[in-house]
């Protein structure tokens, strides 16, 4: 792609790196503007935008035309992911979200494991077909693939409880979510609420900013993945059998990460279920940098992508619990979190130069200490958690009214 389109390195990282400017800035009006809008819409044509866009890919001649439909494609795609947890976090109690938002993350788990050998697949098998480079067909079908999964959405999505006739819920179930989203939530019932508070509330909400500081350092501990085919290779193995020994690791990642959000169900815990999988990313990342073994290496991969991933869907989680109400403040802190933990995107890129090949040591380092940050961080938000409980609960003991009680 870089030679075809006649791209130096620095245009070619370039190109890479602007589509998280619109990915980034599109997440909070995009989240705001959703409360207000039918989800089983706005989602689904963001969907088929986002496809069409990047089928749009495969017509670029030059620099020029990629960094266009790359910036749109950012803004494009920027509705998906944290529209989504907000239409779980809206449907769902907050001690069940954990394990939805894994089956969710799963798609990302299996394109990391899979796509990459898909793609070499499609490259290869097509390149030259209809006089299209093979890279070329590698966007008009995963594009297409897109703009069909939008449409499906259209007949598959609910919209927000008691926004009117649901397409596959009766009357009763509305209610019956209601019921217990509202008996979660101390009997508050999940209204939109004031644009203008929302931010505010958001914006001067503690838990908010440690929410969003602590899914900085975990996203950040996370952007191995990034570079993981480079790291894999340096254990030896030709370009095809590297591809596939990356799909294990993924596998055992989503398996991991699925099995510590049901406990997070069960159980309503959270700061521990961040810190022990953190702890386990910093364990990997200290076998890969400090080993040449390939086996040692190997193992410690399994461990940095189970930590990593284990840890974001309960991060996701605590969202949840800890920013109840109101459903547009929820809305603003979700894009928040994304928002700056998906900056890590754009810096992370820098964590593994290839001078570092084959350990990559300071990359390493850098994962470890972002991994601690999110260990110390947890540990702070369930200590304030737990003081705002104790509050509420002295506070009940004098006026004898019910508070809510945080999940940590």
């Amino acid at each position: 792609m870089q030679e075809d389109l006649g791209l130096s390195d620095t245009q070619y990282q370039t190109a890479v790196a602007i589509m998280f400017v619109g990915y980034l800035l599109g997440q909070v009006p995009s989240n705001i503007i959703l409360t207000r809008l039918k989800p089983s819409r706005y989602i689904p044509s963001a969907i088929f935008i986002w496809g069409g866009i990047s089928l749009c890919t495969a017509a670029t001649k030059n620099f020029t035309g990629i960094m266009c439909v790359r910036v749109f494609l950012g803004f494009a795609e920027s509705p998906f992911f944290p529209g989504a947890l907000l239409l779980i976090s809206s449907w769902y109690k907050p001690s069940e979200i954990a394990v939805r938002v894994a089956i969710v993350y799963c798609g990302n788990t299996v394109a990391n494991g899979f796509g990459g050998l898909l793609a070499a697949g499609i490259m290869s098998g097509l390149n030259g077909k209809g006089g299209l480079e093979g890279w070329r067909w590698l966007f008009i079908i995963e594009g297409a693939g897109t703009m069909v999964a939008g449409v499906l959405a259209v007949a598959l999505l609910p919209d927000f409880p008691r926004s009117g006739k649901q397409k596959w819920l009766t009357e009763q179930e509305q209610r019956l979510a209601e019921w217990r989203l509202a008996r979660a939530a101390n009997d508050e019932v999940d209204e939109n609420g004031s644009v203008k508070e929302a931010l505010r509330d958001a914006f001067i909400d503690p838990k908010a900013w440690i929410l969003i500081l602590i899914q900085v350092c975990q996203l950040s501990a996370q952007t191995w993945t990034y570079f993981f085919p480079t790291i894999a290779k340096t254990l030896g193995y030709s370009d095809n059998v590297t591809l596939l020994i990356i799909a294990p690791v993924y596998i055992f990642g989503f398996i991991t990460a699925l099995g510590n959000s049901l406990i997070a169900t069960k159980t309503d815990h959270r700061a521990i279920l961040i810190i022990w999988p953190l702890c386990v990313d910093i364990v990997g990342n200290v076998m890969v940098i400090s080993s040449r073994a390939t086996a040692v290496r190997y193992v410690g991969m399994f461990l940095m992508c189970a930590g990593s991933y284990s840890a974001f869907n309960v991060v996701q989680a605590w969202i949840a619990s800890t920013i109840p109400r109101t459903r547009t403040k929820r809305a603003i802190v979700y894009a928040l979190v994304n928002l700056f933990g998906n900056s890590s995107n754009i810096y992370g890129s820098y964590f593994f130069p290839t001078a570092d090949s084959p350990q990559y040591r300071p990359g390493g380092i850098t994962l470890s200490a972002f991994a601690a940050g999110g260990i110390v961080l947890s540990v702070v938000l369930a200590g304030y958690l737990h003081m705002l409980n104790v509050k509420a609960k002295k506070a009940e003991g004098e006026d004898g009214q019910t508070r809510y009680k945080y999940i940590w």
